[in-house]
């Protein structure tokens, strides 16, 4: 099913490809179809998951199991946010659309929070609506998949926009599928919105050449698929380098550019019209967001010292340094991004500085050295780019993927020009100093630099010397160009796949969620509960693939009030989760935490008793657990900051008996109900169904985060939806019995929902009459 999905897929935009931007052969399509095939066959043939499940085989109570499986120990540690947040993702979109729901409310992590607004879950890419046809885990590889499928077909596309033969596209094709950042980053968000660069690119180009309906049109649809893949801030660097060539062709032309940027304009807008549904959410959640907070009050660039820019300047020439750490000298911090693309593609990008001249050699030279220039963290250009607007708020060193995709361009650039003047001499010559070069480079980073253990990329340096070594002794030769052109392309692509090839590994699919017999000790359970692990017991993300909630979480966007709440149950583990170390805290019970995990060394902390212990992790019970929805003896009525009324609950030893509700009016304290609440119903797409009596008028609470977009019904009549204890729902309920209904349904959806349906429809009907206008031109001339 894997490989059919990924087929159909494929051919389909294979064929789109041939019929609205460029006819492709039968030979360039087969190629570009098992682009991908070199790191991901194993996956797609056998179904299987591609990606970093075996990181919480590290961890209790997976632990226990993982020499079952074969987990010895984390493949690639630093890409513990796919496994942490992307494959969760993906099981939640999933869920929700068999729910029958829009995937607005993500129940499963922080105690609720928003799945759709916080972007990176991509829940209206096309490419996740297929994904979701398989299950969770499974669809990971897929989207690898094509994610490289993508970046393969652009930068070919891109090649024969440029006059490129389709040998020549093809080196441009491997280069940029198989770039060292788009395979790292091919399971994310990020790494899917900057695949699309060179697509990008084709459609900037078309603007530029021929701008009119058809060129806006294909604008339109690289921004919008790229803005739907879920990363707002590469849409933002991808337009930014897309703008820069396309200013670059206009003045090349020398061509009135007045149509050419009202066409640009008009895809932008009309983008921004098909994208409303997912944009409007996104811009009403990122102002509640912790993340917003910590990164609109930056004043200055981080602090990069001069060693630090010469390693991160070394990684894009030196692959085998990618994602390793510096013992010595010691280094705290070497951005994982990178422009490597491999030492071939490098020697012919150095070929087409020297011996192609030409405006478009220099435009992407700059640009490769620019986006290198960033990606090291270069201080002096780092400080001036963070005073245009928005910059200091986005990590710039994602230039470096410019660069890698201008190396590329140069690479392709130059064996055209080596093919047409059959410069093989040249060509030779400038390999072999490259590699004289990285040779001697080699050398001395061995004896001079001590890095961490690699636990991936232990080829990475045989393939970048050997091939390259392989490849000037190809021109050496100079073969003729039936032989040249596939020689050449075999070396590169073996280059790619030796160096790429363990970034992650190949696991069948049970590996994602295998049997852990404690947790059958809650699985007749129906009221809603939280459960937790200690310190790194039961990280987050494995939560979700058994279907319970935790407070915990690692997320792109976390409510900012909740985060203020954190000194009071938890602390931060590294730049990664909200670690428990304490289950005594009182507000772990507020927070609807009935069952946690620790190690069975641990002692049993007061008001917990042991519900079971297995292979040396013990699952605990809270005796004094809150429900999800109570009615609190007393409620403190306050205009507080949610910091202040943090401060007010560190002495609360029961939150029965006090809560703290959000108000304008005037600060008292005063009695609550009493009343009663049961669950009548609920799901984790946040929709509650509660039957409630109240003695007397009170404030029902719910342990759910507080985000915006929570609406009320009690007995049918909309009611206001309130805050209670910095971050989480309160409803005023009146004395009676009541039917109340809470969603999570922001009224920025249904705006945004609104705009792009009538969008959809207003181009459809443009394109339906543009069609039958041109089909009675035709019909006239004849």
């Amino acid at each position: 099913m894997l490989l059919l999905l990924y087929g159909v897929t494929a051919l389909g935009l294979l064929g789109l490809a041939h019929r609205y931007v460029r006819p492709l052969s039968a030979p360039a399509a087969l190629v570009l179809l098992v682009l991908p095939m070199g790191l991901l066959g194993p996956a797609l043939v056998t179904g299987r998951v591609y990606g970093p499940v075996d990181i919480l085989y590290e961890y209790d109570p997976l632990s226990a199991v993982g020499q079952r499986y074969g987990m010895t120990g984390a493949h690639n540690p630093s890409a513990v946010d796919i496994i942490s947040e992307f494959f969760p993702w993906r099981l939640a979109v999933r869920e929700s659309f068999r729910r029958g729901e829009w995937p607005l409310w993500n129940g499963y992590n922080l105690c609720g929070h928003p799945l759709a607004a916080e972007a990176q879950s991509a829940p209206y890419s096309p490419f996740t609506w297929i994904a979701c046809l398989l299950p969770a885990a499974v669809s990971m590889s897929y989207s690898a998949a094509i994610v490289l499928f993508l970046a393969g077909l652009g930068a070919f596309l891109f090649a024969r926009e440029l006059e490129c033969r389709e040998g020549v596209a093809f080196l441009a094709a491997v280069g940029w599928s198989l770039a060292a950042s788009i395979v790292l980053y091919s399971l994310t968000a990020m790494g899917f919105a900057t695949a699309y660069l060179a697509l990008l690119l084709v459609a900037t180009h078309r603007i530029a050449a021929r701008p009119g309906v058809a060129s806006g049109a294909l604008l339109t649809t690289v921004l919008s698929l790229t803005l739907l893949a879920g990363h707002p801030e590469s849409l933002y660097l991808d337009v930014l380098v897309a703008s820069a060539y396309g200013a670059f062709e206009l003045v090349r032309r020398r061509e009135r550019p007045w149509r050419a940027i009202a066409a640009a304009a008009g895809a932008g807008l009309a983008t921004l019209l098909v994208c409303a549904v997912f944009l409007l959410p996104l811009l009403e959640a990122i102002p509640q967001s912790a993340e917003y907070r910590r990164k609109s009050g930056r004043t200055a660039a981080r602090e990069i010292s001069g060693p630090q820019v010469l390693a991160g300047l070394a990684t894009n020439v030196f692959p085998q340094l990618h994602v390793r750490s510096w013992e010595s000298p010691r280094l705290s911090y070497v951005a994982a991004e990178t422009g490597a693309v491999g030492s071939i593609l490098l020697g012919l990008a150095v070929y087409a500085l020297w011996r192609v001249r030409g405006p478009r050699t220099w435009f992407f030279g700059a640009l490769a050295l620019f986006g290198i220039a960033v990606g090291s963290g270069w201080p002096p250009l780092l400080n001036v780019l963070r005073r245009f607007p928005l910059f200091g708020i986005t990590q710039l060193e994602r230039f470096v993927f410019a660069a890698a995709l201008a190396l590329v361009i140069l690479a392709a650039l130059a064996f055209e020009e080596i093919l047409r003047r059959r410069d093989d001499r040249a060509a030779a010559l400038t390999l072999a100093v490259v590699l004289l070069f990285l040779s001697a480079g080699a050398f001395w980073i061995a004896r001079n630099v001590v890095l961490g253990p690699a636990t991936y990329g232990h080829h990475r340096l045989f393939a970048e010397l050997f091939f390259l070594a392989m490849a000037a002794a190809l021109f050496g030769w100079k073969p003729p160009l039936r032989v040249l052109v596939p020689a050449l392309l075999g070396l590169v692509c073996a280059q790619r796949v030796l160096s790429e090839m363990d970034t992650f590994r190949t696991y069948p699919a049970e590996v994602a969620s295998p049997p852990i017999p404690l947790l059958a000790n809650w699985k007749e359970i129906r009221e809603p509960f939280r459960a937790v692990g200690v310190a790194t017991t039961l990280p987050p993300a494995t939560n979700t693939f058994y279907g319970f909630e935790d407070p915990r979480g690692y997320e792109a966007l976390t409510l900012g009030t909740f985060v203020a709440t954190d000194p009071l149950w938890c602390s931060r583990h590294g730049i990664w989760f909200n670690r428990v170390d304490d289950l005594t805290r009182p507000f772990l019970s507020f927070l609807n935490v009935r069952f946690a995990m620790q190690r069975a060394a641990l002692p049993v902390p007061a008001g917990w008793r042991t519900r079971a212990e297995e292979s040396g992790t013990r699952l605990l019970e809270n005796e004094n657990v809150i429900e999800r929805a109570f009615v609190p003896a007393q409620v403190a009525l306050t205009d507080m900051t949610a910091d202040d009324v943090v401060g007010r609950m560190w002495d609360v030893r029961d939150f029965r008996s006090i809560a703290w509700i959000e108000t304008d009016g005037a600060a008292e304290v005063r009695a609550n109900g009493p009343g009663r609440v049961s669950v009548v119903s609920r799901t984790l797409g946040g929709r509650y169904l509660l039957d409630v009596t109240m003695e007397h008028d009170g404030f029902v609470i719910l342990s759910d985060t507080a985000w915006k977009g929570w609406r009320a019904w009690i007995d049918g009549r909309a009611v206001k939806v309130g805050r209670a204890n910095a971050a989480f729902l309160a409803i005023f309920v009146p004395q009676g019995h009541h039917s109340v209904r809470m969603q999570y349904r922001p009224r920025s959806f249904e705006t945004g929902a609104t705009i792009t349906l009538a969008t959809l429809l207003l181009i459809a009907a443009y394109g339906v009459w543009h069609m039958r206008r041109q089909s009675a031109g035709v019909r006239r001339r004849e």
